[in-house]
């Protein structure tokens, strides 16, 4: 049983042979068209590699300043500030470490954080309790500074020495800094 086959005749032939395939010019073209997208695909996934671990720098950081204000603004305003709060004359009021506190650990009131630091000069990064977190905040350091402070716009019969501002700067293992400030009132 003869197969049912279609003859071609040469100009069907030649026409169909030329539609398949690509030719050299068309190939370069697509190669270039190609390469000049990947070299943007590239530079964007480079881009987002090298910023991909600034979130996880900048928690860190926080971690590490929130974590110390947290600690210093449940401290007493002041050395002679009863417990449980109250004002105190301001006469009485300074700014430094008392006679005794030698460390972190003996900080009692605000001021005694002014000119603290640590991760720097060889002083590990530490909790409150005096333990080294080095290992978990690598690269990283912070410093306390501690000022009286009048806000702006108060009255001129406020005394100045009626606010301490807290000032905490972290410093990332890039470089960057991260500042925390707060203020705390004698009352």
């Amino acid at each position: 049983m003869p197969m049912n086959c279609r003859k071609f005749s040469p100009a069907e032939l030649q026409v169909h042979s030329r539609n398949q395939g690509f030719t050299l010019i068309e190939t370069v073209i697509a190669i270039v068209i190609i390469g000049i997208a990947l070299t943007g695909i590239i530079g964007v996934i480079f881009n987002n590699i090298q910023e991909g671990a600034r979130p996880f720098l900048e928690i860190r950081g926080v971690e590490l300043g929130q974590g110390m204000m947290d600690e210093i603004l449940l401290k007493r305003w002041d050395e002679d500030t009863p417990l449980g709060g109250g004002r105190i004359p301001i006469a009485l009021a300074n700014i430094g470490t008392e006679a005794g506190e030698s460390g972190r650990t003996d900080f009692d009131d605000v001021d005694d954080y002014g000119g603290y630091a640590d991760g720097v000069a060889g002083e590990p990064l530490k909790d409150e309790l005096g333990n080294d977190i080095s290992a978990e905040f690598t690269g990283y350091s912070r410093s306390v500074m501690v000022d009286f402070f009048k806000p702006t716009g108060a009255p001129a019969s406020l005394a100045t020495n009626n606010y301490k501002r807290i000032r905490i700067q972290v410093t990332a293992p890039t470089g960057e800094n991260f500042v925390f400030t707060a203020i705390k009132t004698n009352f």
